[in-house]
């Protein structure tokens, strides 16, 4: 219900009602204020309250009184008793210039102005005062600094002033709160059309009509070539007080009727622009713009690569440079042919620029294009790397069932009495080979898991050096067999890591057993744990048994084995296998191979004032 009251107010019934409703509240507008010219109503008794207080008093009343009393100490004494026949009536004056005094004060006495307090004009250094609001008037005839001299116009004077001051008030008023309402409800309307115009519904698409699509520029000179027109009618019609009652209302008629057609062409001409501002065509959609902007993009489309759309990318990065040196050198060579004109010779350094950056940016595109056909290529290796290790997860996954059913029948055949000791022979055999092959498949299989990222992690802050001891106390029994002599250093406080114990577990494992069967018998192996610059270190370092004609790179391969004999009973899976898993754990794995010198060091960024979390 609340959507469709919105989009209630969208219909063009109640747009084209608020639009009228503008036009010929502000046409009404206009005729008040022109009948209030014609009127000769004084508008600035709507701001101040007392006619003593007005400008109108001041600059007319008052400024009068001052030239007429300034020039009375000029005229001859039967000018000067005119003068005070014409206007003695209106104000009194006293005006002494050394012995000559003009006054229309019957007593002569200066004193006299004393009971108009501060509601008189006096001279003073050659400036008429007055003390009311301390203004003051400087006479239209030049006053020496000695003359002195004291206006006050008289209070039947001022009561009259202001009786007819307050019946322009009471004209006036009415009218001005006329103009006040007109005003806020034609803000009010205008809003209501900024936000619906061009929209049937709140969010829609903006509808533009054929007014709308004349390019603005040629709107905007329609636009100012209609005012002119309105203004030279207001120009002809609009005050002359001086009119008979018909010729007033003429004039109004006409002001009325030129302002009504000129606020519909403006009404029209505000809305069309809002229309544009929305639907983002302002700019667009000018003739100059679509000049400038044409010549801006043919330049332009030489650079981004447009023109040179159709060949290769290397051959467009030979055009584009090609086009840069040219263009640069023209800029050069018109930049000292204009020295000579100081503001053009700007011009060329300017241009240059806007080359530079339209010669970087073309570049730019052109070198992520080559980069995303290399990052294709690099994503179709990388999606037969993944379907290779999915293939062989899945191969891993589906051996497991089989290879745990053989196990399990040569395990219940090995349990037979009636076996003869060949047959058992055999049966041992299978049930040896079946679990080493069960370790191959898992071996892969978690290889796999690990490679793909997709391997269930449960890190944990741990023991470095506790852990190093549990792997080496379990492999007890097969270090023991082994015939090595191994070298353990380990630091005497606890190394802490984040890791996941289990994968790292792992990682030791295949490394003590990974020395176990290919170093050589009754050498040293050593092993040691380091806390170093925030980092704990842990290596493991054995002497070969043969040897090592390879690199460390091609060892950590899968299925990778430096024993070509093969006499021993690894898989080649190992290294990879503490490789992958020091890396999900957040370790770094490196390989050294020096002669006979077999080298694996381990790097953890180390956590301090940690203890393990059980």
């Amino acid at each position: 219900m609340d959507t469709k009251l919105k989009n209630f107010s969208y219909r063009a019934v109640f747009k084209a009602i608020a639009f009228m409703l503008i036009v010929i509240g502000l046409t009404t507008a206009v005729v008040q204020l022109q009948y209030l010219i014609l009127s000769d109503v004084n508008l600035e008794a709507l701001l101040v309250t007392h006619y003593r207080d007005s400008a109108a008093f001041i600059d007319q009343d008052a400024r009068m009184a001052i030239n007429d009393v300034t020039s009375a100490l000029v005229l001859s004494e039967e000018d000067s008793g005119n003068l005070n026949t014409r206007l003695g009536t209106g104000y009194y004056y006293y005006i002494v210039d050394g012995d000559t005094v003009k006054t229309n004060v019957s007593s002569g006495d200066p004193s006299f102005f004393d009971s108009f307090g501060e509601h008189k004009f006096v001279l003073n250094n050659g400036l008429w005062v007055y003390e009311f609001h301390d203004r003051g008037l400087i006479a239209d005839i030049s006053v020496e600094n000695s003359v002195k001299g004291t206006i006050a116009f008289t209070t039947d004077y001022m009561n009259n002033s202001e009786k007819e001051w307050f019946k322009e008030r009471d004209k006036a008023l009415p009218l001005m709160g006329s103009f006040a309402g007109i005003g806020v409800g034609t803000i009010l309307l205008i809003l209501y059309l900024t936000i619906t115009i061009g929209q049937k519904t709140r969010g829609g698409e903006v509808i533009l009509n054929a007014i709308d699509k004349i390019p603005s520029d040629v709107f905007l000179v329609m636009v100012m070539a209609f005012i002119g027109v309105w203004a030279m009618i207001i120009d002809e019609f609009f005050g002359y007080r001086y009119l008979m009652m018909s010729q007033k209302v003429a004039s109004m008629i006409a002001v009325g009727t030129a302002t009504f057609g000129l606020l519909i062409g403006l009404g029209v001409a505000y809305l069309s622009l809002i229309k544009r501002i929305k639907a983002k065509t302002l700019m667009t959609n000018s003739v100059v713009y679509k000049v400038v902007y044409g010549i801006f993009d043919y330049f332009r489309s030489l650079f981004d690569g447009r023109k040179f759309s159709s060949n290769k990318l290397t051959k467009q990065l030979f055009y584009r440079q090609t086009l840069f040196i040219t263009l640069s050198f023209v800029m050069v060579l018109f930049t000292f042919i204009l020295l000579v004109v100081p503001p053009l010779f700007l011009l060329p350094p300017i241009l240059e620029f806007i080359l530079v950056y339209w010669f970087v940016q073309g570049n730019r595109k052109t070198f992520e294009a080559i980069d995303r056909g290399f990052n294709d290529s690099l994503e179709e290796q990388m999606k037969a790397e993944r379907m290779k290790i999915q293939l062989v997860t899945n191969v891993s996954h589906d051996l497991k069932t089989p290879l745990t059913a053989i196990i399990s029948y040569a395990d219940l055949l090995s349990k037979e009495p009636c076996l003869s000791e060949s047959s058992r022979d055999y049966v041992n055999i299978l049930i040896d080979k079946s679990n080493r092959l069960k370790n191959i498949v898992s071996d892969l299989f978690d290889l796999a898991k690990s490679t793909s990222g997709d391997i269930k992690l449960e890190m944990d802050v741990i023991d470095l050096k506790r852990l190093v001891e549990q792997t080496m106390a379990d492999m007890e029994d097969e270090i023991t067999k082994s015939e090595l002599n191994y070298k353990i250093k380990l630091p005497e406080k606890p190394v802490m890591i984040m890791a996941d114990g289990k994968k790292l577990y792992r990682v030791f494992q295949n490394l003590i057993d990974n020395a176990n069967k290919y170093a050589l018998k009754g050498t040293r192996v050593f092993i040691e744990l380091e806390s170093h610059q925030m980092e704990a270190r842990f290596s493991i370092k054995n002497t070969a048994a043969y040897e090592m004609a390879f690199s460390a790179e091609e060892i950590l391969q899968r299925f990778a084995r430096g024993d070509e004999s093969r006499s021993t009973d690894g898989n080649g899976l190992g290294l990879s296998i503490a490789e992958s898993f020091t890396q999900v754990c957040g370790g770094a794995f490196k390989l050294d191979i020096d002669g006979d010198l077999f080298k694996v060091t381990l790097r953890f960024p180390e956590i301090v004032g940690e203890k393990k979390l059980d």
